[in-house]
């Protein structure tokens, strides 16, 4: 018979064996692409700006629809493919759980590196023209919180299917340059937030699955059918209830 504990650490080998596992390459490109854009913060964003202000105003508003929308279908789809997770296994359950954590915590942790760094927004240190109006004086720019949560999303999608990174991360990426056009990041505000989500939310579920699947199992077990059923988990137990019964008779 195989170690107890080995169920927990196949939900890390599957989590870390999809097509995403190229997370921590992805993560130093972006670093370094980030210190890049630093160098040239300022002629990048007043290029941007003026080339978004340039164009017929139906694109500004597409720009704010991307830069808000595209974070809203991220978080659908996770959402589907959670709840879909639940008919295939605890496995899964654990990695769409683990993953909406990481994704919060990513969110925090972008808001708590903002207040302790305050970047005043470029549209205000700079005074430029811009698509939309220029967020409050104390919404401070680095990193982007729209560009951490759609990249957070996006990872915790491609962890739980991999084949959905055609629309997820197109989509992130999108998501992240609309909100320079409208003139409320710099590039590297942007960029840095991608890092920051992918980073997280892929890391921060490989390291809490293995506990994260000990805890949903013990709950599955204990808990009342409710809970089980919420899991997709109500029809394992009791399969597993009725061959314990036939093994004693």
């Amino acid at each position: 018979m195989a170690p107890a504990h080995d169920s927990a650490v196949n939900v890390r080998r599957r989590f870390a064996g999809g097509r995403a596992a190229g997370a921590l390459p992805t993560v130093l490109v972006l670093l370094a692409v980030v210190a890049v854009l630093y160098l040239v913060r300022d002629a990048a964003y007043r290029a941007t700006t003026a080339g978004a202000v340039a164009l017929p105003s139906v694109f500004g508003g597409l720009f704010e629809v991307v830069g808000q929308g595209g974070i809203v279908v991220l978080a659908l789809v996770f959402a589907l493919l959670a709840w879909r997770s639940r008919a295939r296994g605890l496995e899964y359950v654990t990695v769409a759980v683990t993953a909406a954590v990481t994704s919060v915590g990513a969110y925090v942790l972008s808001e708590v590196v903002k207040g302790m760094l305050r970047e005043q927004r470029p549209c205000r240190a700079l005074a430029v023209h811009t698509v939309t109006a220029c967020p409050a004086p104390n919404d401070w720019s680095w990193p982007s919180n729209h560009a951490v949560i759609a990249a957070a999303l996006a990872t915790a999608v491609v962890a739980l299917s991999p084949v959905w990174w055609r629309l997820a991360v197109p989509l992130a990426l999108a998501v992240g340059v609309a909100r320079v056009l409208v003139g409320a990041h710099y590039w590297h505000d942007v960029v840095a937030g991608l890092a920051l989500g992918v980073l997280v939310v892929w890391f921060g579920t490989w390291a809490l699955a293995p506990v994260a699947h000990r805890l949903l199992e013990r709950s599955v077990a204990a808990g009342p059918p409710g809970w089980r059923r919420l899991v997709g988990q109500d029809e394992q137990t009791e399969d597993a209830a009725e061959r314990d019964s036939e093994v004693s008779d």
